[in-house]
């Protein structure tokens, strides 16, 4: 560490969460085979998983070494008979050969729980958004990472919300088991501060580092986009912040506010987005100028530090002001169903009137579509690519 560098903040420590030792599955709902991407949609449009997963945004996923497929969703929707809240902040998904479950804790609540209300507090739950999930493989199980989101909720509106900073879960998985929480670590302390990085809104494992990227929303006008930065830390150390070192442009600092810029806010990312390698190659893929925007877009990188490109366009991803209709946070899938030069990418749907939601809960899940990535360094031109369903 450079003696002239001062250490980032330390984290807020491990806080208490409920007992794992209870959680369970729900019952298998048979899903098919997911042998195409219109295989899996199929899915998505009719399928009763159970009541406590009606509905949801999000969807990031990794595979565990037992060939499962893990799911992490954000705000989620259930049946009115479902004990609790209409809404929880999210939940998790197992998929295996033929069957979809659902995960459920003590409690049947979030699978990440809401932060304890301080006694005689009032005020707003602060819940956990995902953004990201990487598994790192241990003898008979898997160190699951989950990179999440304070949210706050300020209003009865659709974007009545605040993010407060970033989180981290560490979940385990046993061979065949049923995924256990074992802690849960809020990383700094709460702040509305649009322009502070999110770290963890993309994550990925490579070369025995875990890369954490971190978006951040502008204050200039009509800049919607978000600016893309990244750390890197040793898997069983993300805990710890002052273990994460951060690329300033020419080396790996200790000092959180060195970062640099890897992909400017101007046309830039969507809060949260994925990046991934494929034959050589580095991809970070988003929609650019998040809700607003239009554009599902990939940049590319020979390194996972950059330098990252100005992006191409490979497919339409607009949102429907007239109708209400929200096409969202695009996230690519390297893992499923692979094929070279190609991703499937899912994208979030959802609408600014909750009745439409509520009355249409399967128009509330996400989507898949599968683009063409492209080869080589671009600076202007677009590329394109097929439009999105």
């Amino acid at each position: 560490p450079d003696p002239r560098v001062t250490p980032p903040p330390t984290s807020a420590g491990p806080r208490p969460v409920a007992p794992v030792t209870t959680t369970l599955q729900t019952g298998c709902a048979a899903r098919g085979s997911f042998d195409s991407v219109e295989a899996i949609n199929r899915a998505v449009d009719q399928l009763h998983v159970a009541p406590t997963f009606l509905g949801a945004d999000v969807g990031a996923g990794a595979r565990l070494q037992d060939g499962r497929r893990l799911l992490l969703f954000g705000d989620t929707l259930r049946s009115p008979d479902v004990a609790g809240h209409r809404f929880v902040r999210n939940s998790m998904l197992l998929s295996s050969p033929g069957c979809l479950r659902a995960v459920l804790p003590a409690g049947r609540g979030a699978i990440v729980p809401d932060r304890a209300r301080p006694a005689g507090s009032t005020g707003a739950v602060v819940g956990y958004w995902p953004m990201s999930v990487t598994v790192t493989p241990r003898a008979g199980q898997d160190l699951v990472t989950v990179m999440l989101q304070r949210v706050r909720t300020t209003g009865g509106g659709t974007f009545d919300f605040e993010n407060l900073g970033p989180s981290a879960a560490l979940f385990t998985v046993g061979r065949g088991g049923t995924p256990q929480l074992l802690r849960l670590v809020d990383l700094g302390p709460d702040s509305p501060d649009v322009t502070r990085p999110a770290w963890g809104a993309a994550s990925v494992l490579s070369d025995g580092w875990l890369y954490l990227y971190g978006t951040a929303g502008s204050t200039e006008a009509m800049t919607f986009g978000r600016s893309l930065r990244v750390a890197r830390v040793r898997p069983d150390r993300v805990l710890t912040r002052s273990e994460w070192t951060y690329w300033d442009g020419r080396g790996w600092s200790r000092s959180a506010a060195a970062a640099a810029q890897l992909i400017p806010a101007v046309k830039g990312t969507s809060q949260t987005l994925s990046v991934f390698a494929q034959g050589g190659r580095w991809y970070a893929l988003s929609k650019r100028d998040d809700f607003l925007g239009r554009d599902l877009t990939v940049w590319t990188a020979p390194t996972p530090w950059g330098p990252f490109d100005t992006g191409r366009t490979v497919a339409d991803l607009p949102s429907d002001p007239e109708t209400g209709v929200l096409r969202y946070m695009p996230l690519a899938h390297p893992d499923l169903l692979p094929e070279p030069g190609t991703v499937v990418v899912s994208y979030s749907r959802n609408n600014t009137d909750l009745a439409t939601v509520l009355a249409d809960p399967f128009s509330y899940r996400p989507r898949f579509l599968r683009v063409r990535l492209p080869v080589g360094e671009v600076r202007s031109t677009r590329y394109a690519g097929r439009l999105a369903p």
